[in-house]
This record gives structure tokens, sequence and C-alpha cells, in this order.
């Protein structure tokens, strides 16, 4: 008997912190305020997180809505550098990150004014691959989806960038057909939340010992 209330005990505490976690992934998303590039404080870079892409190098909906709010971002002066992160969706693809400056020059933005970091799989290493590459690591706005911003912010902290500013490209994916909000990837999210934390903690834990992986970031 005591063990059955050990692991009642234990899934009620996995169920209550979801659901907890599920619930601020609610309240971030759609209380998130919108703002204009111009309330933004200006920053030393703008960082452009991928949010999807074809095995052909096609940008899904959500990735262009980021870059185009970059693009806003750096004509209105907000920082002088954009950088965009984001891996390949098939081995000897395209990255993210070069699709996506592709697409930031069709919308004005010129090449020298960008980078892109083209290893990521995961928030945690689009961190941790993507300063290393920024002249400064302090006053950095990230672009990304409103659901998204808590845990880009929490990963970016993680990897040591300082001073950062979030800016969303819109709250949520909504249905192309119904517009209704996509409440899958709410739940995704409220699972990544997690998922991060064991990870980051995991991969620090390893420095000391010498055993870090950047596959254990995937």
């Amino acid at each position: 008997m005591g063990m059955i209330r050990r692991i009642k005990k234990i899934a009620q505490w996995f169920a209550s912190t979801g659901l907890f976690t599920f619930g601020a992934v609610l309240l971030w998303t759609f209380l998130w305020p919108e703002r204009q590039a111009s309330e933004l404080p200006r920053a030393n870079a703008i960082i452009c997180l991928g949010g999807g892409m074809s095995a052909d190098g096609t940008l899904h909906t959500a990735t262009r809505q980021r870059v185009a709010k970059c693009a806003e971002l750096y004509h209105a002066d907000r920082a002088p550098l954009v950088a965009f992160t984001g891996g390949t969706a098939a081995p000897g693809g395209p990255s993210a990150g070069e699709q996506m400056a592709a697409l930031a020059v069709s919308l004005g933005v010129p090449k020298a004014a960008m980078i892109s970091e083209n290893r990521s799989q995961s928030t945690l290493q689009n961190a941790l691959f993507t300063l290393p590459l920024l002249p400064q690591q302090t006053d950095l706005i990230l672009v990304t989806e409103a659901f998204h911003l808590p845990r880009s912010w929490a990963s970016f902290r993680w990897a040591g960038a300082n001073r950062l500013h979030l800016a969303a490209s819109e709250k949520v994916r909504r249905n192309p057909e119904t517009g209704r909000p996509g409440f899958n990837i709410l739940l995704r999210e409220t699972a990544a939340v997690w998922f991060n934390l064991f990870r980051a903690v995991a991969w620090s834990a390893a420095a000391p010992l010498n055993l870090q992986d950047d596959g254990w970031l995937h």
C-alpha cells in the first residue's frame, strides 16, 4: 500500500505541475503585450530564432513571420545586426539560418548587417551556438512567438547572455483555415519547458567532468 500511495503522489505531482505549467503558458501567450518597434530599446543585435522549415528549405509561416519582425526592427533602427539561428531539416539540406537570411535580404536587410548560425536543432542550441558569433553578448532582442519567448529568454540567459529584450512576431500559431489558436503547440511548449530545464541542468553539471556533449541539447 505504501508503494501505491507514493506512486499516486508522484502522479499527482506530475499532473499538477503539468497543469500549472500549461496555465502559465496560456497566460503569457495570450496576455503578452503587443509593442511597436519604436517601444523597444536600442540593442546590439536582434536574434531571430528558427520556427520550422521543410526538408527542401521552404520556411514555415511562423519562421517567415519571425524574419519579417526582425526586418521591421532593423529598419526601425533597433539594432545594427541581425543574427539568424537554425540548422538543417534534413542531412545535406539548407539551414534555416541561411534561408532566413536570404528572406531578410529580400526585405531590405543588407547582408553586411546579418550573420547566420547554421547548426542548431533546439532553442538551447540556438543560444549556445549563436552567442559566440556575436560581437557583444549583452543588450540583445530575441524574436519569436509569444508562447516561445519565456523559454527562449531562459535558454539565452543560461548560455550567458545579459540584458535581453523580447519581441513577439505573433502570439501563437493559428490554423490557416479556421484562424483558431494552435493549442497543440502550447501543449508541446508545456513539455518543452521542463525538458529544456532537465537538459540544461545535465549539460551544465557535466562541465566539471568534461563530459558535455552538444547532442544532449538537440
